[in-house]
């Protein structure tokens, strides 16, 4: 680029040595180089800008105008090239000796054994941290660097520079009280009847139902928010409402399936994607080869299949 012609980053790191040491002297002591030649430094600068960065009249010399705003920019080149340097370094390093990866709470009783052996044998000399919990946490906590994949339903495409690799597609499905009447035509009587119970609005899967159901123009009427399927199903389970989840969101609520009826959705079909998401290029192909294995052993055992009458869940789902 011709703006950063005649201009490095060895330039920049001499001139804020200049105005931390407030002398010339007093940097190429600090720098080991020549007076002579740090003033060359300088000048150059200055005839880089067509102004001059110092005014030579005072002593101790001090900033101009134009050079206290080039200064400010200064360190801000150098702080990121700091942090850059940094963050390089550890990537170099740091994956072979500690693996931390999150899953959306839904998968985490089901995957998470299965996926720390399977990391486990792929660093067996390296320490591998798996935790679980919802999909905006994950989402914060691979930005900040606090982990490093994550299985979540936020594919995270408003992100530049992230590996993304989609495991599968489920269907949401209706889930009313085993005793309740219902058949599809029979929708307006259910939701007359009884409280549509809602996950917590701050949740994605929450705002996905409900931009689909605003879509629809469908108005329902609750009493109940709730933060996890494990607390809904229950309230379902009693006969105190319905809901709309997915397959993968039941997985930990098996043992209450006995008590409650799973339908298609009565309207349009609504799906979710769950996929494998990490920071681009600092992993080898372990995010790749981990979405492999999840992917296999989704499918293999049938783990989205709920109920023995379920096969109509399979054949909605989409594994990639």
């Amino acid at each position: 680029m011709e703006i950063t012609k005649g201009l490095n980053l060895r330039a920049l790191e001499i001139f804020v040595t200049v105005v931390e040491k407030e002398s010339m002297s007093k940097a190429s002591q600090q720098l080991g180089m020549t007076q002579s030649s740090i003033s060359q430094h300088i000048t150059h600068q200055e005839q880089l800008f067509s102004t001059l960065l110092f005014d030579r009249s005072v002593r101790p010399i001090i900033l101009t105008p134009v050079g206290r705003i080039y200064y400010e920019h200064a360190l801000r080149v150098l702080e990121t090239v700091t942090e850059m340097w940094g963050t390089l370094h550890n990537i170099d390093t740091a994956p072979l000796k500690k693996i931390r990866i999150a899953v959306i709470d839904t998968l985490a009783d089901t995957l998470i054994p299965e996926l720390t052996h399977c990391v486990g044998e792929l660093y067996p000399e390296g320490s591998v941290t798996i935790t679980s919990g919802q999909t905006d946490d994950h989402r914060e906590a691979l930005l900040n660097r606090k982990t490093d994949i994550i299985i979540t339903m936020d594919p995270m495409d408003d992100i530049d520079q992230m590996e993304r690799y989609p495991l599968y597609q489920e269907p949401f499905l209706l889930v009313f009280p085993k005793d309740f009447p219902y058949e599809k035509k029979a929708f307006d009587h259910l939701k007359a009847t009884l409280p549509f119970i809602r996950y917590t609005p701050r949740l994605p899967i929450s705002r996905l139902i409900e931009q689909h159901l605003r879509r629809l123009r469908l108005n329902l009427r609750h009493r109940y928010e709730l933060d996890t399927t494990r607390a809904i199903i229950p309230m379902i389970a009693a006969g105190h409402g319905w809901t709309l989840t997915t397959p993968s969101g039941l997985l930990d609520c098996r043992h209450l399936l006995d008590n409650v009826k799973l339908s298609p959705l009565p309207f349009t079909n609504l799906y979710r994607t769950i996929s494998l998401v990490a920071r681009e290029k600092e992993l080898g192909d372990l995010p790749l080869q981990l979405s492999k294995f999840s992917i296999q052993y989704i499918q293999s055992n049938r783990i989205l299949g709920i109920t023995n009458d379920s096969d109509w869940m399979l054949r909605n789902t989409t594994f990639y």
